[in-house]
């Protein structure tokens, strides 16, 4: 899109803001860039880079400490920066809208979503309370809410993480602002969600006219939705160009980095059978699954929830079987069944030749060794009160004793193999950055020597770089130390990297299963390739046969 004068609504001159520590921090530094009438820039960049910060500073809200320190913001030509008290209050969600990351943490949990909604648009359009619920009603159809009369006076936590965003979008519409600020709004949703959201976005903007500014680290969303992307680093803005263009040829280093990094990686694991000739006979099962169930049980409905039910699989050595599906399929569940930190209700789980799921407690300790887990959560798994060598050398009381120093060797071991510096040994958890925190959670899982490890959404909210290190870590690991692994995630561009095999999840039940290239080749339920059309293909020859249509999206 050329972006002609008349058509600016955003102009973004020599941006510098910096916030009042010591010393004095500066996190943008000399930005500048325009965005025009129905136009989608997309600003990309790692943790730190500035893009939230960037936000918060075109809707003259900076957090406590922050301060522009030179440059000027322009809303149709009007320097917000110098506006009075009763214009800025116009000026937020009037002329410019903010949507944020986490719905739910978003919206006030003892009002119901309809009356924050009539609340915003009253604060900026002289209406009736009555006018303005019917008006709520309606911004609720049009972003697809279901029944938006009942769900109007819903409470944020009766709500699915997919509906509360799109409150929370309908909440930045309802007053028709000119510009549109998406941070990370589709971070943490289901592939499926996201998409939905993303389209949402994309059509009301088209429709309405509004100037969008995507703020991600997904470069599958700028590819498939922005006309024109931005790369932030350091506070600066380094790269801005047309989304086509950037695909191509990016023009900086560090771009390239970024656009590599996002890619799909090429799988270095092969399956040493021809495809479809896996049979017990050749192939030698360490796990196996059958008829698994869990339920559970509602206090306040009394009713029967099946998580899992009847679930069967199995995982050779040295294998990696993908679990994938949207949240609340059972996945995370059938992980944690599988090492016993939730008792399944029904079925066998046999590994190893043992059957563990009715073993005592001290008869699973001896299989415990062999089976761990990385969680979904690092920090929230990471006792907050030890260092990263204690939280490393928890699990040597499942192995032999060790003497001090070997311990100390097996620490200084298993940092090295997960990529992490040995100068972060004394560190605690909050010290650390996510994707080491991350590497930490793996380190302690390989701590005991298993043979069998669940990675729990191992690459889920991670920058782009981030998250290519740690795939990269966790198939070299396999091919390396010939690990047997679920992987469990929604990230449909780690599983092509890393699995063999694929199971799909859906209401508690495997749906389909088969080799990794045959069920992106030619999935057979219409709930698997529901899955895949929501991922988001970077390369220009995957993106001419995405299923998107909306309006005015780069194709």
């Amino acid at each position: 899109m050329n972006t002609q004068t008349d058509s600016l609504l955003l102009e973004v001159e020599k941006l510098s803001v910096s916030f009042e520590q010591t010393p004095e921090t500066k996190v943008l530094d000399d930005v500048s860039f325009s965005l025009g009438r129905g136009e989608i820039v997309g600003i990309v960049g790692e943790t730190g880079a500035g893009k939230s910060v960037l936000a918060r500073a075109i809707i003259d809200m900076l957090p406590h400490g922050g301060h522009v320190e030179g440059g000027v913001i322009r809303m149709l030509g009007r320097d917000i920066l110098k506006l009075n008290e009763h214009d800025r209050r116009r000026y937020r969600g009037g002329d410019v809208a903010l949507i944020g990351t986490n719905a739910k943490l978003l919206l006030d949990p003892v009002e119901t979503v309809g009356a924050q909604v009539v609340r915003v648009l009253r604060d900026h359009k002289r209406i009736s309370k009555k006018e303005a619920w019917k008006e709520a009603i309606e911004i609720f159809r049009q972003v697809g809410i279901v029944n938006p009369e009942a769900r109007a006076h819903a409470y944020p936590h009766e709500m699915s993480g997919g509906m509360a965003q799109r409150v929370v979008i309908a909440m930045a519409l309802i007053a028709q602002p000119k510009v549109l600020l998406a941070d990370d709004a589709t971070l943490g949703l289901d592939a499926t969600i996201q998409l939905q959201v993303l389209d949402l976005m994309v059509q009301k903007g088209k429709d309405l006219g509004l100037g969008v500014l995507l703020i991600t680290h997904d470069l599958g969303i700028v590819a498939n939705y922005c006309d024109r992307v931005a790369i932030m680093k350091g506070g600066k803005l380094i790269e801005l160009a047309q989304v086509d263009e950037f695909i191509k040829a990016p023009g900086r280093e560090y771009s390239r980095e970024l656009l590599d990094a996002a890619k799909v990686r090429p799988s270095i694991i092969r399956l040493d059978a021809a495809p479809g000739t896996r049979t017990s006979e050749d192939k030698v099962a360490l796990l196996e699954v059958k008829n698994l169930v869990k339920t559970f049980k509602s206090d306040r409905t009394h009713s029967v929830v099946r998580a899992i039910d009847d679930v069967s699989f199995s995982i050779a050595k040295g294998e990696t079987l993908a679990l994938v599906g949207e949240s609340g399929s059972g996945k995370t569940t059938t992980g944690q069944c599988l090492l016993r930190l939730l008792d399944s209700d029904s079925g066998t789980i046999r590994f190893d030749g043992e059957c563990t799921r009715e073993m005592s407690d001290r008869e699973f300790r001896g299989v415990r060794r062999k089976m761990q887990m990385v969680f979904q959560e690092p920090y929230v798994s990471l006792n907050p009160r030890w260092k990263t060598c204690d939280l490393i050398a928890e699990p040597f009381g499942l192995l032999p004793r060790m003497t001090r120093a070997d311990r100390q060797k097996r620490i200084q071991e298993l940092l090295q193999l997960v990529g992490v510096s040995t100068r972060r040994i004394e560190c605690y958890p909050h010290e650390l950055t996510a994707g080491e925190q991350k590497r930490i959670g793996i380190a302690r899982a390989l701590a005991a020597k298993p043979d069998f490890v669940v990675f729990d959404e191992c690459t889920t909210a991670l920058d782009i770089r981030v998250r290519a290190q740690i795939i990269d870590l966790v198939r070299n690991l396999q091919a390396e130390m010939g690990l047997s692994a679920l992987f469990i995630t929604h990230d449909l561009n780690s599983v092509r990297s890393l699995a063999h095999y694929v199971a799909v999840m859906q209401h508690g039940k495997i749906v389909e299963t088969g080799e990794t290239e045959s069920i992106f080749a030619s999935p057979v339920q219409e709930y698997t390739r529901k899955l895949l059309r929501a991922e988001l293909p970077i390369e220009c020859e995957a993106r001419a046969h995405h299923h998107l249509d909306v309006v005015g999206v780069k194709q």
